[in-house]
C-alpha cells in the first residue's frame, strides 16, 4: 500500500505553509509538514549544493535559520501524481534592506512515503556542493 500523502493533505499543507511561516508559528508549521512526511526526507536546498538529510533539516532547522529574515508569498501550487511543486515570492532581509526572489520548490514521494525536496532560487554561479549556499543571504559565518 502506498504511503504517499493524499492530494488533499498536500494541498492542505500548502494552503497554510506561508501563513504559519510568516506568523512565526514554528510548532504548527512543523506539525503541518509532518502530515505530508510519513517517511525519510532528503533535500537539495538549493539544487546544486550538498544534500541535506532528515525531517529536522527540512523543517525546524530551516525555520530557525531563516524565519526571522524571510517572508513568503505562495503564488501557485500544483499537485500531479506523487509529486507537488510550488512557486513562491520570497522577501529576504530586514527593513530597509529587503530583497525579493522567486523560488520553485518540488516535492516527490516514493511509495514508502519518503520525500525528496528540491529548491530552485537565484544563486551566485560560484555556489557548489562544497559552498555554504546561505552565506550570500546571511553573511559569512564568524
Amino acid at each position: 500500500m502506498s504511503k504517499v500523502p493524499s492530494r488533499k493533505a498536500r494541498l492542505a499543507h500548502a494552503a497554510k505553509h506561508a501563513e504559519l511561516w510568516n506568523a512565526g508559528k514554528k510548532d504548527e508549521w512543523v506539525a503541518s509538514w509532518r502530515t505530508i512526511c510519513p517517511g525519510e526526507v532528503r533535500m537539495f536546498d538549493p539544487v546544486g549544493t550538498e544534500e541535506k538529510h532528515g525531517f529536522a533539516a527540512a523543517t525546524s532547522d530551516a525555520f530557525d535559520t531563516f524565519q526571522s529574515i524571510l517572508r513568503i508569498e505562495m503564488l501557485t501550487v500544483q499537485v500531479n501524481g506523487d509529486e507537488m511543486a510550488w512557486v513562491c515570492q520570497n522577501f529576504f532581509g530586514t527593513e530597509p534592506d529587503v530583497q525579493s526572489a522567486f523560488s520553485i520548490e518540488t516535492f516527490a514521494w516514493d511509495q514508502d512515503g519518503n520525500l525528496l525536496i528540491k529548491t530552485y532560487y537565484p544563486m551566485p554561479e560560484h555556489i557548489g556542493t562544497d559552498s555554504d549556499p546561505y552565506e550570500h543571504l546571511l553573511g559569512a559565518k564568524e
